[in-house]
């Protein structure tokens, strides 16, 4: 009579790893903002109490199918990684020989003890327990964070004229407030904005207080999500970007959020609205950076222009239903990753129910502003050949 079958550690991991969605679900289950991109899966660290999904993630397919990596975890003493059979004992805290008995367990090869039962549920209710207190204590730090950056956009300067904002866009970017009649009511100028970074070779921390062109950050309902801020300093007499290792920086938590850089014009050539106040059938043009958005303004004053801030973020704008058309302002850009970045934007626009067109400029230049500026300066140098200085 032949006994119980046995199967090696390699068999188990193998057929653990032939089921690795089901696995995966029951003991990395999805969080919000779980995702899958390049054969690996993005989700919280089932171990701790991980408050946002992008450190942690297991390996879907491949030869190195079933491991996972947090990089949010010092990888000493074997913690911050592991394979298929350390996920099990990660998601339920329990030593080698307890996971590889849930295994057994989980692909019907056993039965659990009343222990091992117990087990499971007590690690369940905890991780549920971890993972709500981490929701909630990441919940308070995002809605701090946003009334920091309002804070420091409403301590801003309304009137653009006359500051070092209105001179590095007009001479360093071409964008003349005095062609557009009146400035984005959502850039402001601070004089004397805290800028904080820290040499990542040296350790040093580096604290200053510089000017800065301050953009509010908002979601398609209106509400303050963030604050970007391009720091500027004087170089030769004019204003540029200052000259520190990040001059823009961004305050709050942007993804699907945007800068509403102009409203464009209203019904019938009338006022203008904010965008989560606007009628149905709404067009807007979303460029990537606050530059490019300002010079898709010049050149098309009465369009409705967004601001993504990065190009991962183009196609994560999370708009109000009433746009159903979309131009996304793209860079000339021939690096892979970015022209994929490009692709998967429009795709979910497309998956939105938008209809959507790429405009990319065809002058030169790695963005719109670069061909904007260039067909300033060759329109300024035609017409003084036309009109010469006697």
């Amino acid at each position: 009579m032949s006994g119980p079958q046995t199967f090696s550690t390699g068999q188990i991991k193998q057929m653990l790893i032939d089921q690795i969605d089901s696995v995966v679900h029951q003991y990395a289950p999805p969080a919000e903002g779980s995702y899958q991109a390049f054969g690996k899966y993005f989700t919280l660290n089932p171990g701790r109490a991980d408050r946002s999904v992008g450190s942690f993630y297991i390996q879907m397919t491949g030869p190195n199918s079933g491991r996972w990596k947090d990089h949010a975890v010092p990888e000493v003493a074997g913690e911050g990684y592991g394979d298929i059979i350390d996920l099990i004992q990660l998601s339920l805290g329990c030593d080698a020989k307890g996971a590889f008995r849930e295994a057994r367990a989980f692909l019907g090869l056993s039965t659990l003890s009343p222990a091992d039962e117990a087990r499971r549920k007590r690690a369940a209710e905890e991780s549920t327990k971890r993972r709500r207190a981490a929701e909630a204590d990441d919940a308070e730090k995002i809605k701090r964070r946003a009334n920091q950056a309002h804070a420091i956009w409403l301590s801003g300067q309304e009137r653009l004229r006359g500051t070092p904002v209105e001179y590095y866009l007009r001479d360093n970017r071409a964008v003349d407030f005095a062609e557009l009649g009146r400035t984005p009511g959502v850039l402001r100028y601070v004089p004397d904005c805290h800028y904080e970074d820290m040499d990542p070779e040296t350790g040093e921390w580096l604290e200053l207080k510089l000017p800065a062109m301050v953009a509010l950050i908002t979601n398609h309902r209106g509400q303050v999500v963030g604050c970007h801020r391009t720091y500027l300093g004087l170089h030769n007499g004019r204003w540029g970007k200052a000259a520190v290792p990040q001059p823009k920086k961004v305050l709050g938590r942007y993804g699907g959020g945007y800068i509403p850089i102009w409203k464009g014009a209203g019904p019938r050539g009338g006022k203008a609205v904010a965008l989560h106040h606007a009628g149905p059938h709404q067009e807007v043009y979303i460029a990537e950076g606050i530059e490019d958005a300002l010079s898709a303004v010049m050149l098309h004053p009465t369009a409705r222009v967004l601001a993504a801030i990065s190009l991962s973020n183009l196609g994560s704008v999370n708009l109000p239903d009433v746009v159903d058309r979309v131009t996304l302002i793209a860079d000339l850009d021939e690096n892979a990753q970015a022209q994929a970045a490009l692709q998967q934007a429009i795709k979910r626009h497309q998956a939105a129910g938008r209809r959507v067109r790429v405009f990319q400029n065809v002058w030169g230049g790695k963005d719109l502003n670069d061909a904007f500026r260039a067909a300033r300066e060759h329109q300024e140098q035609h017409e003084e050949e036309e009109d010469p200085v006697e």
